[in-house]
This record gives C-alpha cells, sequence and structure tokens, in this order.
C-alpha cells in the first residue's frame, strides 16, 4: 500500500530535485527519500524535544509538491518531523540547502548506473514495548541490531 501525501515547496526546490532526480535515473520519490535518509542517518539535525514544529518561511514562488510514498517511508519521514520538529516543507529544504552537495558526492561515487533502491533506509523499523509499565518507542533507521550482530555470528 502506498501513501499519498502534499507539501509546498520553493519552485526552485522542485527543478532542483527533478534535474537531479533525472540526472541520477531515480524516481522524484526516490531521490527526496534518499537524500532525507541521509540526511538523517548522519544525523545532520540533532534531535529536539517539547518544542513545536518549525516552519519554512513564507514566499511568493511556492509550488503545491503531490507525492506518493511507501509505508516505510511515509513513517520514517513522520519520524524525522518528530525528531527534527520541522514539517516536511522545511526538512525538504534543509536537506536541499545544506546536504545536497556532500549526498551528490555520495551518489557520484557509487555511478548513478550501480544505484538501486538498495540506498533506500533499508531495515527500518521500530518496536514498542513497555517498561516499568510504561509505553515507550524505539526507532531504527537502519538494520535491528539484533540482525547485525547475528549476521557478524555467520
Amino acid at each position: 500500500m502506498n501513501i499519498e501525501t502534499t507539501t509546498c515547496i520553493s519552485i526552485e526546490h522542485l527543478n532542483l530535485l527533478q534535474f537531479h532526480a533525472k540526472r541520477y535515473h531515480m524516481s522524484l520519490r526516490t531521490f527526496l527519500s534518499a537524500i532525507i535518509s541521509f540526511a538523517a542517518q548522519w544525523e545532520k539535525v540533532g534531535a529536539t524535544s517539547f518544542q513545536q514544529l518549525s516552519y519554512r518561511k513564507k514566499g511568493s514562488s511556492w509550488k503545491r509538491f503531490h507525492i506518493v510514498l511507501y509505508e516505510d517511508e511515509y513513517e520514517f519521514f513522520m519520524d524525522v518531523k518528530k525528531i527534527w520538529k520541522m514539517s516536511l516543507a522545511k526538512i525538504i529544504e534543509f536537506c536541499l540547502d545544506n546536504v545536497l552537495e556532500e549526498f551528490l558526492k555520495i551518489l557520484d561515487n557509487i555511478g548513478s548506473d550501480d544505484y538501486t533502491d538498495n540506498y533506500r533506509h533499508t531495515g527500518y523499523t521500530f518496536c514498542f514495548y513497555r517498561e516499568e509499565d510504561i509505553i515507550c518507542c524505539q526507532f531504527y533507521w537502519g538494520p535491528h541490531p539484533d540482525l547485525v550482530r547475528k549476521s557478524k555470528i555467520v
């Protein structure tokens, strides 16, 4: 099942996303998912708590951007929003303004012909548990540590 969502981004950023997605032979959704995953996994923004979401600055040249995400991507984006305390539009803006150059260097090193969807945030999962009657949730933005330990044994 796919989940549809809509946000508004600057026309400049939309053009930038479309250009690089085409350049690296990726769908727009895949490129966006990969750059947000890269920024999150390399902790380009620290976790924030007890604050409201921040939103992009108002501007006149914005375009409504409709995107269809896989279920795991949608959950991942929602987690990034929660942890970074940013709207999806601001997350996209942050990634394009602050992370794009570094991300493109990585894509250049693996080569556009070698790119696969494996760069996506693979192994994303979360688990709920109770600790002293408190419901807790743990997020894994990569393979679960138990899987990593088991793969080292084999």
